[in-house]
């Protein structure tokens, strides 16, 4: 099963890498470095070939690792090579910085994909409708954080007003100078004049 996955993943990696124009090529320059995708439940580990695709290989130790997050998981069917950003990369910089080139210039031509299947026409609409989807998702979430914000802030009072912030800052900032004066008068009482 393991083996099914990886080959799944392999092709699918290396299908966006020849969809998007320039991409392989970049990654000759890095041809035998090795690639780890950590996706918690699975660990795929990858060559770089001599065409600048990914090849499965047994790697102890990998020069680059890649995390995807949930985020880039949810977003990746529908926005591609944004969603790619959502990664943690750790490893050799050099590798990581490629990759992540790479990664941003990667443009999954998901209509491309479907229309073999379900025609032109329910492709691009499949894909708008997804993206839609996607992107009402993602307002609602940012609605409901920026509403529990508001709540905990403003009716349960757990947390402090951006403005009542402010306003202490600039109460301890004066507090700060007057005792600053304070303390050089004393000193200047405590003196004697010469």
């Amino acid at each position: 099963m393991g083996s099914i996955a990886a080959g799944l993943f392999e092709r699918s990696l290396n299908h966006l890498l020849q969809q998007s124009p320039g991409t392989a090529e970049a990654l000759l320059k890095h041809t035998g470095a090795s690639v780890r995708f950590d996706l918690t439940l699975a660990q795929f580990d990858f060559r770089i070939a001599a065409d600048g695709c990914f090849s499965e290989a047994v790697i102890d130790v990998p020069d680059a690792i890649i995390r995807p997050t949930a985020a880039l998981a949810a977003r990746l069917p529908f926005f591609g090579r944004d969603a790619l950003r959502h990664a943690d990369y750790s490893g050799n910089p050099a590798l990581l910085a490629t990759l992540d080139r790479v990664f941003g210039q990667m443009d999954w031509d998901v209509e491309a994909d479907l229309a073999p299947l379900v025609g032109d026409i329910a492709a691009h609409r499949l894909h708008a409708s997804g993206r839609s989807a996607m992107g009402g998702l993602a307002r609602a979430c940012s609605t409901l954080a920026r509403n529990g914000s508001e709540y905990l802030v403003e009716e349960a009072e757990w947390m402090a007003r951006g403005i009542d912030v402010a306003r202490f800052n600039r109460a301890v900032d004066q507090l700060t100078d007057d005792t600053a004066r304070l303390d050089a008068r004393l000193r200047r009482l405590e003196t004697p004049d010469a």
